[in-house]
C-alpha cells in the first residue's frame, strides 16, 4: 500500500482529494439531517391519522349508546315478533345514515325484526356480544366481523329491551356500522399517494384495510420493517419503516380503549420525500465530485506529459537494451535535462548493441544446424534410440518413449537387457550387437521387444555403427517402429480372406455408389453369375420383380439411418429362376463416417419357405385329402354365421359318417382306406358350392358348411347329391368297394346356437339317421324326441358304465428305439362293455365332449393310474405314466387344485413323473387362461405333452405357449411316411420344429422296424406303436417289460438326412 503513494503521479492525486474531503463530509451530513426531518414528519401525520380515526371511534360508540337507549323504549322494538317491527326498523334507518342495519334479536337469539329484508332465518344468539349484553343487561360492543344479515364487515352494538313489568330482558336492540365510514374519512384527509391504513384483531387478522382490498380480509398483517430508534411518537415501538418499494412509515394504536385489543395501523410513504433529498444529495456531490476529478486530470497530464513520459522512455531504453534490442532515438519532448540524459545513453546503447550482433551471428549458423538435426531426431515418428559400444543408452527421443513406455530419463544410462529385450533372448541379442560392432555395417532386422509393462511387441529395427576419425566404433544409432498392429493386420486380412473364399454364405462387397467389387464362391454357387458377369454392375441386377419400389425405399432408409439392413428378401438367379433370401447388408464407414464400402451376406432359404409354407398348410388343411381341417373349418363357420346374421340367410351344418369304411380298413389294409377318403373327399367337394366349405373332421367323418342358403330346405339337394357320390362304386387296383354315408344336418338361426353346439347337433342327427338304417340324412330337430333320446341313452349308458367301474385302463410302452430304455407308458381307456366286450375310445368318448361326464371320466383315469404305479412301484416296475385330458377338463380355473389333491392321496407316486397329454386337436379357447392353469400345474411337479401333433386347430400356436416339454408326432404322418413324401416331410418338419423350440419329440404310430429306422435317421429316438408294443392291461405290463429288448435294425443308424431334409 504505501508503494501507491511512492510516485510524484499519486501523491499530486493525493493531495487534490483531502482538499476535496471535507466539502463531500458535509453534502453527506445535510443529506442525513433531512431524511431524519421527513421521517418525523410522515411519523407524526401517522400518529395524528391513527388518533383522529380513534377519536371519531369513540366519539361514534357513544352515538350509538344514546340511540339504542332511546330505542329501547318504543313499543314496537319490545314486541320483535310484529310485523310492524321490521317497518319501524327500516323507518328509522333510513334517517339515521350512520348505520347500515338494524336488528331487535330475541333473548334466544332469533332475528325476527330486522330494518333490511332477509333470505334465510338467522341466529345470533353465539356472537359474544349478544351474550355479553345479556349478561351484563348492559351495553356491548362486538368485534370486528362479517355482518350475518348484510354480509359486510362491520362493527355491532347491543342494549337489552326489558320488560318493565317482570325485569327481564326480553330482547336486544341491535345496531351495525360499516368500516366504510372510516375509509371516507381518510380519503377526506389528503394524506400523501399510497398512503395505507388496516385495521386488525386481537389475532392481528385484517378485517378492514385503506385503499379497499376483498382480497386482504381475515390475513394475517404482516409488515417486513425496520424499526425506528429515538422516535418521538409517545409509543414504544409502534414506529417503523417497511422494507417495499414505497419505504412507509407505519404507527400502530389502539382503536377503542376498552381493552378489545383492535389495532389501527396507519403507513405514510416516505419515498417521493427521500427521492427529493437524494436527488439534491446527487447533484451537489456531483458537482463536487466533477471540480475534483478536473483538477485530478490536469495535474495528471502535466506530470505525465513533462516528467513521467520521459522517465518511462529512459526505462525503455534500459529494458532493451538489458534484452540486446535496437534503442530508439526518436525524438523526446519533456524537461532539457531529461532529454539530454535520454541522448547520451542511446549513443551508449548503440555502440553496445552492434558489437553483441557481430558476436551472435558468428554462432548463428552453427546452432542453427544443430538444432534442424536435434529436431528431426526428437520429433520423427520412429523412434531414435543412441548406445554406446556397451549397449548402454545414451540418447531417447519422444517416438522411443511411445513405443516402450519409458521416459527419457528412465532409459539413459541403462543397459537394453533391463529395458526392452526379453530374457529368453538376451544372448541372440548380445551376440546380433556384437556383430554389428565388428562389421560396422547398417543392420536391419524384426525382434521380439518388451515394454515397461512387460507386454510382449514387434518391432522392426534400424541400426548403424558411428565411427570416429581413426575408424573405430564410438556408438550404434537406432532407428525402430512397433510393426504388431500391422502383423496382427496381416493375420486378420487372411483369416478374413479366408473367411471371405470359404463362407457358406454368399458376399458381395460393392463400393459406394453401390457397384459390385468382389463376391465369394458361395455367391457364384447360389445365384449361378461367374464373377467376372457382375464385377462392376448394380446389385438391382437380382430383382426378381416381386417387391415393390416402396420395399427398396423402405431397405435404403434403414441402410442409411442406422447403417445395415437384415430381413427375407426375393431375388432371381441368373437362369430366372426366383428363390428367397435371407439377406443383411451393412455399410462400412472411413475413418472420416462417409460410406466406403457395402457388404452384402446372403443365403438361400428357398427350402425353408418352403418348408414353413408346408407347416402353416399343415395347420390349416388335412394332410390327407387336402380338405380344410378343424381349425380352418371353425373359422369359416364362423364367418358363416356372422355373414348370416347380417345377410338374413340361412348355415347348414352337415356332419358325414361313412357307412362300411371300418371294415374296408380292417380287410384291404389303411393304404386302401386312406385312397378310398382320397377319392370321396375329391367327389363330396364336387357337389358344393363355391359358397361352401367341406372339412375332414376326422377319421371317415367329414362336415360341411353349406352358407347363404335362401331358404331353410335348400340344403336338402346338396345332401341328397353328397348321400349318391358317396355310395357310388370306387375301384381302387384290383378292389370294387363301396359303402355309403349316414349325414346329421343343422340349420342356423332354426337351430339357434353357437358353432361347436351346431357340430354336436349335426353328430347327434347324424347317429339319428344311422339308427334308421343308414344311407340317409336326419335333420336336426332340437324339440325332436328321437334325438333327445338317442343322445341321452348314450349319456346314461356312460354314465352307468362309470358307476360300475366297467371302465379299465390299457397301457402302451414309450421306449427310446436306440438304447432300448422304457420311459414311460401311456394309459388309454377301455370300456369293458357287458354286452359288447372291449370298446375302444371313439366308440364313446365323442358323445361326452364338452359334457360334465368328460371331467368325471378324466378325473378317474388320473386316478386311476396315480394307484397303479403305486401298484407297480410295489413290484419294483418304476414306469412314467401319461394320461390324455380332454379340452374341458384342461380349461376348468380349479384343475390344479383337483390335480393336488389327487396327487396328495398317492404320497408315493412322484409328480415328475406324471405327464398330461393334451390332445391338438381339442379347440382350447382362451390360450392364455389354459396356459396359466397349465403353468400352475407344473408348479405342483407334472409335465405336459402335445398329443397328435399337427391334426389340430393351431400347433405353431400351441407349441409357442403352452408350456409343454413333449411334442407327439401323430400316428396318420409316422403310419405312411415309408411311401408318402409329404408325409415324410410333414415328420421332418415337426421334428425340426421340436427342436427349435427345444423340446422332446416322440413319434407316435411305428408299426415295424423300417419306421423305426427311418425316425432315428431323421433324429428321433422315442417312439411307441405296434411295432413296439399294442396296449395291454396293467398286469401284462411286468412280464412285457422282462422280455423287451430293442430292435437290433435300430442300435446302428445314425441321424443324417435332418439337416438336408427340414
Amino acid at each position: 500500500m504505501a508503494y501507491l503513494f511512492q510516485t510524484l503521479q499519486s501523491r499530486i492525486i493525493l493531495l487534490i482529494i483531502m482538499v476535496a474531503l471535507p466539502g463531500l463530509i458535509g453534502v453527506f451530513y445535510d443529506s442525513y439531517v433531512e431524511r431524519e426531518r421527513a421521517i418525523e414528519a410522515a411519523i407524526s401525520q401517522s400518529v395524528n391519522t391513527a388518533k383522529a380515526t380513534s377519536k371519531f371511534q369513540s366519539t361514534l360508540i357513544d352515538k350509538t349508546r344514546i340511540f339504542l337507549q332511546n330505542l329501547s323504549s318504543f313499543d314496537a322494538v319490545k314486541k320483535p315478533n310484529s310485523q310492524t317491527c321490521s317497518a319501524f326498523l327500516a323507518d328509522v334507518l333510513k334517517v339515521n345514515s350512520n348505520y347500515i342495519n338494524l336488528g331487535v334479536p330475541r333473548a334466544d337469539g332469533e332475528l325476527l325484526c330486522n330494518a333490511r329484508p332477509m333470505k334465510t332465518p338467522v341466529n345470533v344468539f353465539d356472537r359474544p356480544y349478544i351474550q355479553e349484553a345479556l349478561a351484563t343487561r348492559e351495553f356491548s360492543i362486538g368485534e370486528f366481523q362479517i355482518d350475518r344479515a348484510t354480509n359486510l364487515t362491520s362493527v355491532n352494538f347491543a342494549y337489552p329491551v326489558m320488560n318493565a313489568t317482570s325485569d327481564t330482558v326480553v330482547a336486544l336492540v341491535v345496531a351495525v356500522i360499516s368500516l366504510e365510514w372510516w375509509s371516507e374519512t381518510l380519503s377526506e384527509s389528503h394524506l400523501p399517494d399510497n398512503t395505507v391504513a388496516y385495521i386488525t384483531d386481537s389475532e392481528n387478522k385484517i378485517v378492514a384495510a385503506y385503499p379497499t382490498n376483498n382480497n386482504l380480509l381475515g390475513t394475517p398483517l404482516h409488515i417486513s420493517s425496520t424499526a425506528i430508534e429515538n422516535s418521538n411518537t409517545a409509543f414504544d415501538n409502534s414506529a417503523f419503516i417497511s422494507n417495499d418499494p414505497y419505504e412507509r412509515v407505519y404507527v400502530k394504536r389502539p382503536l377503542f380503549e376498552d381493552g378489545k385489543q383492535i389495532n389501527i395501523t396507519v403507513g405514510i410513504p416516505l419515498k417521493h420525500a427521500l427521492e427529493i433529498i437524494n436527488e439534491r444529495l446527487i447533484k451537489t456531490a456531483g458537482i463536487l465530485t466533477a471540480i475534483v476529478m478536473l483538477l485530478v486530470g490536469v495535474s495528471v497530464w502535466g506530470v505525465r506529459r513533462n516528467v513521467l513520459k520521459p522517465i518511462r522512455t529512459l526505462l525503455q531504453s534500459t529494458k532493451a537494451l538489458a534484452e540486446g534490442k535496437d534503442v530508439s532515438d526518436a525524438p523526446l519532448h519533456g524537461s532539457v535535462e531529461l532529454v539530454k540524459l535520454q541522448q547520451r545513453f542511446t549513443s551508449m546503447a548503440k555502440t553496445r548493441l552492434e558489437a553483441e550482433k557481430r558476436l551472435i551471428d558468428s554462432q548463428a549458423s552453427l546452432l542453427e544446424s544443430k538444432n534442424i538435426l536435434a529436431s528431426h531426431i526428437e520429433n520423427t515418428p520412429l523412434g531414435c534410440i543412441a548406445w554406446d559400444t556397451q549397449l548402454i543408452c545414451t540418447d531417447w527421443n519422444k517416438s522411443a518413449e511411445h513405443i516402450f513406455g519409458y521416459k527419457k530419463e528412465e532409459a539413459i544410462g541403462k543397459h537394453a537387457s533391463d529395458l526392452i529385450i526379453p530374457p529368453e533372448l538376451r544372448t541372440e541379442i548380445d551376440d546380433a550387437f556384437a556383430q554389428l560392432l565388428k562389421k560396422k555395417a547398417p543392420k536391419r532386422k524384426i525382434n521380439k521387444n518388451v515394454t515397461k509393462l512387460r507386454h510382449t511387441i514387434i518391432c522392426e529395427w534400424y541400426s548403424t555403427p558411428i565411427l570416429d576419425l581413426t575408424g573405430n566404433v564410438i556408438s550404434v544409432t537406432s532407428l525402430v517402429q512397433d510393426i504388431t498392429k500391422n502383423m496382427h493386420l496381416e493375420e486378420k486380412l487372411k483369416l478374413s480372406a479366408s473367411v471371405f473364399s470359404h463362407a457358406r454364405e454368399g458376399i458381395f462387397i460393392t463400393d459406394s455408389s453401390a457397384n459390385i467389387i468382389d463376391v465369394n464362391k458361395t455367391f457364384v454357387d447360389i445365384t449361378g453369375y461367374k464373377r467376372n458377369e457382375v464385377l462392376g454392375k448394380k446389385p438391382s441386377m437380382f430383382k426378381s420383380g416381386k417387391q415393390s419400389p416402396e420395399f427398396y425405399r423402405h431397405l435404403w432408409a434403414s441402410i442409411i439411418s442406422k447403417g445395415y439392413w437384415a430381413g427375407e428378401i426375393w431375388n432371381k438367379r441368373k437362369n430366372h429362376e426366383v428363390y428367397a433370401q435371407l439377406l443383411t447388408v451393412s455399410a462400412v464407414n472411413d475413418d472420416e463416417g462417409n460410406v466406403k464400402n457395402y457388404i452384402a451376406i446372403f443365403s438361400d432359404i428357398s427350402e425353408a419357405k418352403e418348408q414353413q409354407y408346408k407347416l402353416e398348410h399343415m395347420a390349416h388343411y388335412d394332410v390327407l385329402t387336402n380338405l380344410p381341417n378343424r381349425s380352418l373349418l371353425a373359422e369359416r363357420l364362423d364367418k358363416a354365421l356372422a355373414q348370416c346374421k347380417s345377410d338374413r340367410g340361412f348355415v347348414a351344418v352337415a356332419l358325414l359318417d361313412l357307412d362300411g369304411f371300418k371294415e374296408i380298413n380292417d380287410n384291404f389294409g389303411h393304404s386302401v382306406g386312406d385312397e378310398l377318403l382320397v377319392i370321396l373327399a375329391h367327389r363330396l367337394k364336387g357337389t358344393l358350392r363355391n359358397s361352401d366349405t367341406i372339412s375332414r373332421f376326422g377319421g371317415d367323418e367329414f362336415v360341411a358348411v353349406l352358407a347363404n342358403l335362401k331358404q331353410p330346405q335348400d340344403f336338402a339337394a346338396i345332401v341328397k347329391n353328397m348321400l349318391r357320390v358317396a355310395s357310388d362304386p370306387v375301384k381302387i387296383g384290383e378292389h370294387q368297394l363301396k359303402v355309403s354315408a349316414s349325414i346329421g344336418v343343422t340349420v342356423y338361426p332354426a337351430d339357434n346356437t353357437d358353432a361347436d353346439q351346431l357340430i354336436r347337433h349335426a353328430d347327434q342327427a347324424m347317429y339319428v339317421a344311422k339308427q334308421k338304417g343308414k344311407n340317409c340324412y336326419h335333420l336336426f330337430d332340437i324339440e325332436s324326441e328321437d334325438a333327445i333320446k338317442a343322445r341321452h341313452e348314450i349319456l346314461q349308458s356312460i354314465a352307468k358304465a362309470l358307476n360300475n367301474r366297467e371302465f379299465v385302463l390299457y397301457y402302451q410302452p414309450k421306449v427310446n428305439m436306440r438304447t432300448g430304455e422304457i420311459i414311460g407308458a401311456e394309459a388309454l381307456i377301455r370300456w369293458k362293455h357287458p354286452v359288447k366286450g372291449i370298446l375302444s375310445p371313439a366308440s364313446f368318448l365323442p358323445f361326452i365332449e364338452n359334457h360334465q361326464l368328460s371331467i368325471d371320466i378324466g378325473e378317474w383315469v388320473i386316478e386311476e393310474s396315480l394307484q397303479q404305479f403305486s401298484r407297480w412301484k410295489q413290484l419294483g416296475v418304476h414306469i412314467p405314466i401319461s394320461v390324455n385330458i380332454s379340452a374341458l377338463q384342461i380349461q376348468q380355473r380349479n384343475f390344479p387344485i383337483r390335480l393336488s389333491r389327487l396327487l396328495a392321496k398317492v404320497p408315493n407316486v412322484p409328480p415328475e413323473a406324471f405327464q398330461l397329454e393334451v390332445l391338438e386337436t381339442s379347440k382350447l379357447g382362451d390360450i392364455k387362461k389354459v396356459a396359466e392353469i397349465m403353468d400352475d400345474c407344473v408348479k405342483l411337479g407334472v409335465t405336459f405333452a402335445i398329443d397328435d401333433f399337427g391334426t389340430g386347430y393351431s400347433s405353431l400356436t400351441y407349441l409357442r405357449r403352452l408350456p409343454a416339454k413333449v411334442i407327439k408326432v401323430d400316428q396318420t404322418f409316422v403310419r405312411d411316411m415309408l411311401i408318402d413324401p409329404e408325409d415324410r416331410t410333414i415328420v421332418v418338419g415337426v421334428i425340426a420344429l421340436a427342436k427349435s423350440f427345444n423340446r422332446s419329440v416322440i413319434a407316435e404310430g411305428v408299426e415295424t422296424i423300417a419306421h423305426g429306422t427311418s425316425l432315428l435317421e431323421l433324429g428321433c429316438e422315442l417312439a411307441q406303436g405296434y411295432g413296439i408294443a399294442r396296449p395291454m392291461p396293467a398286469t401284462e405290463m411286468p412280464d412285457w417289460i422282462a422280455h423287451w429288448s430293442t430292435k437290433t435294425e435300430w442300435k446302428s443308424p445314425t441321424p443324417q438326412l435332418l439337416d438336408n431334409e427340414a
